[in-house]
């Protein structure tokens, strides 16, 4: 629907094949006690320390320093726009709409015209004039259209709206769209608390259960292009455990070794480190950790799915700290949305999308 006029799906455009993004299924692994001791380092490190002491965060980063920066930034990029299969819903048109008022983007819905109509009556709004809407009844041909949108630069980023994970995933997979990069697609969660003036990302909590040697290696790097857009001049890249020494009971830590040892090009990597070493400094010093990464780490790798979901989620729930996310990888962000999600969290997602895709320098 745009102008009053209803717009029909377009055809698929054909775009050149490139290598297929992976997904790693292994089955978790590892000690639940370990788990339990990483989980309360972790809380009790960024919740409560007052972090780098005599240090200034001008001194270590130059990272935008919380969600209001972010916004800021994301409404300094023209033109942003989402494409969202089937937003129809008003979980997902309320979050669009939010963030058409606050001057981040606006958004193209392609879904069931009725569908919006009934949605906006049950949230009492009009649709913003950025807010355009491609009619279309099924899914599938929604998340296609959707991609193929942001394959053509039609709008700069995908949101996921009210349609199964899997048929989402698939049209950001095909090869006739042209999303792909060749890279592992990971979940990022940026995190701020007030008491660390910083932003910090974490991952991966939404993707790859427990991925070897070389999906982390991707799954690090996507998270550390996304920092390098919040304005950090390198990933100084963190693999996390409930110890820095290797312990063949605990597996990530022999996997850590083996990914620092190697390293990453154009990040620096410390691991296995504790979350005390990698985000406060004078802990890092009381453990004689040296390097770039020691007490100053702006990517956080956690060993699977369960320790990132946890980790970030338990930010989300039980502190006063701000989270974002995004799933990066591919070849423009991709905002997935719970319902659950808080109105705050939904914006800062878009926003962070907006700056990822667009850039903040």
């Amino acid at each position: 629907m745009r102008n009053g006029k209803t717009v029909r799906c377009l055809p698929e455009r054909r775009q050149n094949q490139r290598e297929p993004l992976q997904f790693s299924s292994r089955a978790s692994e590892g000690s639940m006690f370990s788990l339990q001791v990483w989980l309360i380092k972790c809380f009790s490190t960024i919740v409560s320390y007052p972090l780098f002491c005599s240090i200034s965060i001008e001194e270590v980063l130059t990272l935008l320093r919380n969600f209001e920066e972010i916004r800021q930034a994301a409404r300094s990029v023209s033109g942003s726009r989402a494409a969202v299969p089937m937003g129809h819903d008003p979980a997902s048109l309320e979050a669009l709409i939010q963030a058409s008022e606050s001057g981040l983007a606006g958004s193209i819905i392609i879904g069931p015209s009725s569908g919006v109509k009934e949605s906006l009556e049950v949230l009492g709004k009009k649709l913003p004039d950025d807010i355009t809407v491609q009619d279309c009844q099924d899914a599938e041909t929604a998340a296609k259209e959707a991609v193929r949108l942001v394959s053509t630069g039609e709008a700069s980023m995908l949101m996921k709206g009210l349609l199964k994970t899997s048929v989402f995933q698939n049209a950001i997979l095909d090869k006739e769209i042209g999303l792909r990069t060749g890279r592992v697609l990971s979940h990022v969660a940026v995190v701020h608390a007030p008491k660390q003036k910083r932003l910090v990302g974490i991952t991966d909590g939404g993707m790859n259960i427990r991925p070897d040697l070389n999906e982390v290696k991707q799954i690090a790097w996507n998270a550390g292009e996304v920092m390098v857009k919040l304005g950090a001049e390198k990933p100084l890249i963190a693999l996390l455990a409930a110890v820095e020494v290797v312990n063949e009971k605990m597996p990530e830590t022999v996997l850590w070794e083996k990914l620092a040892a190697e390293g990453i090009d154009g990040a620096e990597v410390a691991g296995p480190v504790a979350v005390d070493g990698a985000m406060d400094p004078e802990a890092a010093r009381i453990k004689n950790m040296t390097g770039p990464v020691a007490g100053r780490a702006n990517v956080l790798v956690t060993p699977d799915i369960a320790s990132g979901n946890i980790f970030a989620k338990g930010f989300m729930y039980m502190t006063d700290t701000q989270v974002g996310g995004l799933i990066a990888g591919a070849a423009a962000p991709v905002v997935m949305l719970s319902r659950s999600d808080a109105a705050e969290t939904k914006l800062n997602s878009l926003a962070l999308g907006v700056v990822v895709a667009g850039g903040s320098k």
